[in-house]
């Protein structure tokens, strides 16, 4: 056994025994509920549910014990981290990635608190796009729509993932698409013949909520109240929808023009479309962090920049969500409440900045040109 497997085999041991010591807390214990609705035969989206039909799945662990479905997430985690450990070691030496490893995934804050103490859905949903990474990297792309399909049932927004794995410079994976739309089609599907029609309100919640915590929208509608012009300013949260949508097509558009790779183009287009989401929950951004820990895996110099470029913002995540979970009141209520209330525009400029620094025109040749020769 190497070394690495030893260390990988006793982080994995501490991080499930702390798993369950941390308990129930922040959702999930609304995840419980939600899953005894489904055990019950009730609906399991008559409460503030807005997760897909594959989220329900985890309440065939709830009879086993409560925190079985949290033991499991984190449990699917810690083996998509071992095997991108394992596939880097075997890549490329570790004073290549470790900076990108340990600041985005291993020692980020977001990805602990959200996985071994809140069991947020979110690192299941990470964990899966993980694996996707490494079976396209294989060339089995079947096997990775399919992964991306079941990210998609589990919560919605992966979908918008799949393009960008199936492209590839001016290439396009039909094979891949394909199977992660087949996937998703078979899920509700299954949805639907044991809850009919009322997963939909799923998507009804989603697209009626206002803005959240890192979400630029939030500071922006709050504003808009005080000084009595909601009417307008409200109208960019009502239809963020279309915006979402038009960023989404100029990412694909863009990143088609720039010959950008899958994986590349997967982080700073998911990067994008977050950053415009009017649902600011840091937790969303789990699975972003996650695709910038596989960077590496590319051996590319445009991939080693983008990880480079995202460390910033990767450790705004991770102080963000160090105050969230231990300063008092915890999740910055109380007198913190201007955190949540006015962070979206640190969030903000911080990311743009952030995709300014990869996408401006020339930024590759600069950055090449910055580093002394060997």
């Amino acid at each position: 056994m190497t070394r690495t497997v030893v260390i990988l085999s006793v982080s994995a041991a501490v991080a499930l025994l702390l798993t369950v010591l941390l308990g129930a807390t922040h959702d999930y214990p609304a995840y419980v509920d939600q899953w005894r609705l489904v055990l019950d035969g009730l609906d399991p989206w008559s409460t503030d549910n807005a997760y897909g039909p594959l989220h329900n799945a985890f309440a065939l662990l709830v009879p086993l014990h409560p925190l079985a479905p949290k033991v499991f997430t984190v449990a699917a985690m810690l083996i998509a981290n071992g095997l991108l450990v394992l596939r880097l070691e075997r890549l490329r030496p570790f004073a290549e990635w470790r900076t990108t490893y340990v600041a985005v995934f291993a020692a980020n804050a977001l990805i602990l608190i959200c996985g071994i103490w809140y069991g947020n859905n979110d690192v299941f949903v990470a964990a899966l796009v993980m694996g996707a990474v490494l079976a396209r990297l294989d060339r089995r792309v079947v096997l990775a729509g399919i992964l991306l399909g079941l990210a998609t049932l589990d919560k919605y927004y992966p979908l918008l993932l799949v393009p960008f794995f199936a492209l590839d410079a001016r290439s396009f994976n039909t094979r891949l698409t394909l199977s992660a739309l087949l996937t998703v089609v078979a899920g509700l599907g299954a949805g639907i013949v044991l809850w009919g029609s009322d997963f939909l309100e799923a998507l009804r919640f989603g697209v009626g909520r206002d803005a959240t915590i890192l979400s630029i929208l939030r500071p922006i509608v709050g504003i808009g109240r005080d000084l009595g012009i909601a009417r307008y300013t409200d109208l960019l949260v009502l239809y963020n929808g279309p915006v979402l949508l038009l960023v989404w097509l100029l990412a694909f558009i863009l990143a088609w023009r720039r010959r950008d790779s899958w994986l590349v183009s997967a982080s700073w287009g998911f990067f994008a479309l977050l950053l415009t989401y009017k649902v600011g929950h840091q937790q969303f951004w789990v699975t972003w962090l996650a695709l910038v820990a596989c960077l590496p895996l590319l051996d590319t110099p445009e991939a080693d920049r983008l990880a480079r470029v995202s460390l910033p913002f990767a450790t705004f995540l991770s102080v963000f969500q160090l105050g969230f979970a231990l300063i008092h009141p915890t999740y910055y209520r109380g007198g913190l409440h201007f955190i949540p209330n006015y962070i979206g525009f640190i969030s903000f400029g911080l990311g743009v900045w952030t995709l300014w620094r990869f996408l401006r025109p020339g930024a590759a040749a600069a950055m090449a040109a910055s580093r002394p020769r060997a």
